[in-house]
């Protein structure tokens, strides 16, 4: 292999591997951004999440506690990963170890995706574990509707609302 082709070869090698790693980054934070209970259309949601599986004033007290008591970390591994994307978009791909920093970065986005992922795996069972098993059912099933996009069964829509289309992290 002549030392033209190396070069386009390794060129090549990094443009891909920093294109997937910008993909990677922008489903994550895409991924993150609609969690449950965040910003007013998150607010919007618990409450009508709440509404929906019928809970009881000491319920609904539970349940919003729950979320304000992980606004908190929520929202830091947010900044996070936003400090993460603006790093790689920072990034000069002319500089002689660029390979070496954005490897660095997709570790350390490995990372936060891992942590927000239980982050929230953390606060779906505390919320779970406030439900009664008919609430869990019903629970189960309106998220199964919210990530199909389409109407529930009392004629509300799920993720995106009417014709938005799917959204691209389902």
């Amino acid at each position: 292999m002549t030392r033209v082709n190396r070069e386009i070869s390794n060129w090549t090698t990094v443009i891909t591997f920093a294109v997937a790693a910008m993909l990677a980054v922008t489903f994550a934070n895409m991924a993150y951004a609609s969690p449950f209970g965040g910003g007013q259309g998150g607010m919007q949601r618990m409450e009508r999440m709440a509404d929906e599986l019928n809970l009881t004033d000491q319920q609904r007290q539970q349940f919003k506690q729950i979320h304000r008591d992980n606004r908190g970390a929520g929202m830091a591994l947010h900044d996070a990963m936003q400090d993460n994307r603006d790093a790689l978009r920072k990034l000069d791909p002319g500089a002689s170890n660029y390979s070496k920093q954005v490897a660095r970065l997709a570790a350390e986005k490995g990372e936060l995706v891992k942590k927000v992922t239980m982050h929230r795996a953390e606060v779906k069972a505390r919320v779970h574990a406030i439900l009664t098993p008919e609430q869990q059912k019903k629970a189960a099933e309106l998220q199964q509707n919210f990530r199909k996009g389409g109407k529930d069964d009392n004629g509300g829509f799920g993720h995106g609302g009417p014709g938005s289309g799917r959204c691209l992290n389902n």
